[in-house]
């Protein structure tokens, strides 16, 4: 990651993070505290080019 010395915005590799949204509505998901959008981690930057890792929505539903 560069180190402990290294700003934040020069770190070569950094997080991926986008609006969560519900699929069914299309709305993006806001807290349930104050109502800001809520920003889901989706991956890694690297070299100016977003990776997808996380390619999976879990949900966990009462049975």
């Amino acid at each position: 990651m560069g180190g402990l010395h290294i700003k934040k915005k020069d770190r070569p590799i950094q997080l991926y993070s986008d609006l969560n949204v519900n699929e069914q509505t299309g709305e993006c998901l806001q807290s349930y505290y104050d109502g800001e959008l809520i920003l889901k981690v989706k991956g890694l930057w690297f070299m100016g080019r977003a990776i997808v890792t996380r390619h999976y929505q879990w949900k966990i539903e009462k049975a």
